[in-house]
């Protein structure tokens, strides 16, 4: 059935290889696929309530408040647990690689008592629109004349946040925020955020500069200069998501902070990091000074981290069975992206190939067929002996790809064989009929 779709999708020939066509279209194998959500299945029972029922099957840490279920495969010998295959027996192995700890029933989410039901007036997002061509100038004029208006007060307090993600994950990332108040010395701090993504590391900051900016005498405004407003909304939310704790240790404070003064407000600005502005770009700098830190063995992990490691490690092994010509096809046409690595398939943002062409749906039908080389042209007719003219309109004895996109003097083209994918998108721009429309025998495409 994916089969099916994915040739339905990129226009191919029937006589296309699976494995092409699904790479194409940026259809996972099934199979990986399957492996993939059963094992990020594993880390959502970390999200339970102490007293699912759920946790009565587990054992030690992960069974909470439950009352333990004696004849759980969990609480067998070891002996016997290797010859037991299920679900509970093998969360309750991989669960602990999971550090983070979620309170779903805490009193800061319950619904009417949160901090966004009592004191929405009080919070305040200002984003950032970047549609208009003057959008970054306006952006940095706003930010310039806020920050001087705080700065003219005693009463506010300016915090610059952000966060440091390292490439490897033997590291930790590092969070940092920068407080300023008129007619006081500037706060700085810096913190190992643990193996988890940007997200959770730059809420990490936010938290750690409220929770320390309500600390500061004569504090009534407090304004967070971020460039992530996903996570400044993040941290007013206390349901369960990955660095929950972080929400419900910014919730609790801002709560008993609104409620000593009616007048006291939280205000979140969008700074992109590409102005490089004042106290968020101090923050960056300072995210970035600590050395690396070794995660160590068990390092703080977030929900997300251990689920974005599943989806990479089920690429990867898509990557590697698409290397396998057995499964792409041995007429697929290897590209290069711009770095000169060999483009791999993904699912991500359209696809590997099929984000280029747009919304084009001939485009992408002759690219997917002149990759494939499974297109209505002499090559394919002689391969699988299909009653048509083998040879080239120019008079070419055969008409392959590589001589259309050559050699052919009836095409658009001086270039050699293309590398790129957009070399070969610009050709097919430039001769729409190379390897296009043209009907084949009935049963083959």
């Amino acid at each position: 059935m994916q089969r099916k779709a994915a040739i339905w999708i990129t226009g191919a020939f029937r006589t296309s290889p699976t494995g092409g066509v699904e790479s194409l279209a940026g259809l996972p194998p099934i199979s990986l696929h399957i492996q993939k959500l059963s094992q990020r299945a594993i880390y959502r029972t970390a999200t339970l309530s102490d007293t699912h029922p759920l946790r009565s099957l587990f054992k030690g840490e992960h069974a909470k408040a439950a009352n333990p279920a004696l004849g759980a495969a969990c609480w067998m010998s070891r002996d016997r647990q290797r010859n037991v295959c299920d679900a509970i027996t093998e969360t309750n192995a991989k669960l602990g690689t999971l550090t983070e700890i979620f309170s779903p029933c805490a009193e800061e989410n319950t619904p009417g008592l949160r901090l966004m039901d009592r004191h929405h007036e009080r919070v305040t997002f200002n984003s950032f629109d970047p549609k208009p061509e003057d959008a970054l100038v306006m952006r940095r004029s706003l930010l310039d004349s806020t920050y001087r208006r705080a700065m003219s007060t005693r009463n506010t307090a300016c915090c610059g946040t952000d966060c440091s993600v390292p490439k490897r994950t033997a590291h930790q990332a590092t969070a940092s925020f920068v407080i300023d108040q008129a007619h006081k010395a500037p706060i700085t701090s810096t913190w190992v955020a643990g193996r988890v993504l940007s997200a959770c590391a730059e809420l990490f900051a936010i938290r750690s500069a409220i929770v320390r900016a309500t600390l500061l005498e004569d504090c009534d405004h407090i304004i967070v200069f971020t460039d992530s407003m996903a996570a400044a909304r993040r941290a007013v939310d206390p349901s369960v998501h990955s660095g929950q704790a972080h929400s419900l240790a910014v919730c609790k404070t801002l709560s008993e902070w609104f409620a000593d003064k009616a007048d006291r407000s939280l205000e979140f600005i969008e700074t992109p990091s590409k102005l490089k502005w004042g106290l968020q770009q101090q923050a960056h700098s300072a995210a970035r000074s600590l050395p690396p830190v070794s995660s160590g063995r068990r390092p703080a992990t977030s929900l997300d981290g251990v689920r974005k490691h599943i989806t990479q490690s089920a690429l990867g092994a898509w990557g590697a069975r698409f290397q396998d010509v057995d499964y792409r096809g041995s007429q697929f046409l290897v590209m290069n992206e711009t770095k000169g690595t060999a483009i791999t398939p993904t699912y991500a943002n359209g696809g590997s190939w099929m984000k280029s062409v747009g919304e084009d749906t001939k485009l992408c039908t002759r690219m997917c067929r002149a990759i494939l080389n499974h297109a209505p042209i002499g090559e394919y007719y002689r391969r699988f002996n299909i009653p048509e003219e083998f040879a080239c309109t120019c008079g070419a004895e055969r008409q392959t790809r590589e001589h259309i996109i050559t050699r052919c003097p009836n095409m658009n083209t001086r270039t050699r064989l293309p590398k790129l994918l957009n070399e070969l998108i610009g050709f097919l721009q430039q001769n729409p009929n190379a390897f296009g429309f043209r009907s084949a025998p009935e049963g083959i495409g």
